[in-house]
């Protein structure tokens, strides 16, 4: 038997899950186009878009407000990985552009420090 599954559109503005999934330990999340959430757990989040990377870059740069700042950015043609920090709390942003398809990715990454292991 085939399995069928039925998709349905949120109004604008609402979502099913929390205000916490719009954001990865406070940096917000793009809305973008057709924003998708593949992968998510205490130490990174993965989205895909349905835009390019050079349009997904001018949607991340709203959101960093002025309460994030770009550390590190070692991107060409806004592909690639840089840092951003806020209020000392520094994570890893990768953005990989799929242009055959349409799309790009966005990832975000804690810095995990080995150096004080759990107790």
């Amino acid at each position: 038997p085939l399995l069928t599954f039925e998709t349905r559109s949120l109004p604008r503005g609402s979502s099913r899950l929390s205000m916490s999934s719009d954001a990865f330990f406070g940096l917000k999340v793009p809305e973008g186009q057709d924003r998708r959430e593949l992968y998510k757990s205490q130490y990174r989040a993965i989205y895909t878009f349905k835009m390019s990377a050079q349009e997904l870059d001018g949607a991340f740069r709203e959101v960093l407000g002025s309460e994030w700042t770009i550390k590190n950015d070692e991107r060409v043609k806004y592909v690639g990985k840089l840092e951003v920090e806020s209020e000392g709390q520094t994570l890893k942003v990768s953005m990989e552009d799929y242009p055959e398809a349409g799309m790009s990715a966005l990832k975000y990454y804690t810095i995990q420090n080995y150096s004080n292991p759990a107790k």
